[in-house]
């Protein structure tokens, strides 16, 4: 199939296709005439790359994989994984810690100006979100 009907069916642009066979990870054959030819196969490499980049690896990592799942085991495959999903799992639980933080500063926030009066007067330093100008969310 052409490069158009790959990316018709699996919404990868054609530009990405492209790129994916510049960086090595997507070789298509190439009919008489020129063309890029995929088959069935591509696609289902498609949906490997497409899998892994869901659960957050980049492409050095995901080629890495695609070169061992070419020329090794499963095991092979599975032995480079697990590591790469425990640093995504490590990298998810320090963003989950960073977001509970910001959720409990917006409600402090939150009360703090609920509890700030009404007033037609300029607002006074206590008021408003210049009582959190020291409070920052701490980086990972």
């Amino acid at each position: 199939m052409k490069i158009s009907e790959v990316s018709e069916r699996t919404g990868v642009p054609a530009s990405t296709l492209r790129y994916y066979e510049r960086l090595g990870i997507l070789q298509a054959g190439r009919s008489p005439n020129g063309y890029r030819d995929f088959d069935d196969s591509h696609l289902e490499r498609l949906d490997f790359i497409a899998a892994a980049k869901r659960l957050g690896l980049e492409l050095p990592e995901i080629r890495r994989l695609l070169e061992l799942a070419d020329d090794g085991t499963c095991t092979g495959v599975k032995a480079a994984l697990q590591p790469l999903l425990a640093e995504q799992i490590a990298a998810v639980e320090r963003q989950l810690r960073v977001l509970a933080q910001l959720q409990e500063q917006l409600r402090e926030a939150r009360d703090h100006v609920d509890g700030c009066p009404d007033s037609d007067e300029p607002c006074r330093s206590e008021c408003a979100f210049r009582a959190f100008a020291g409070s920052a969310v701490p980086e990972d």
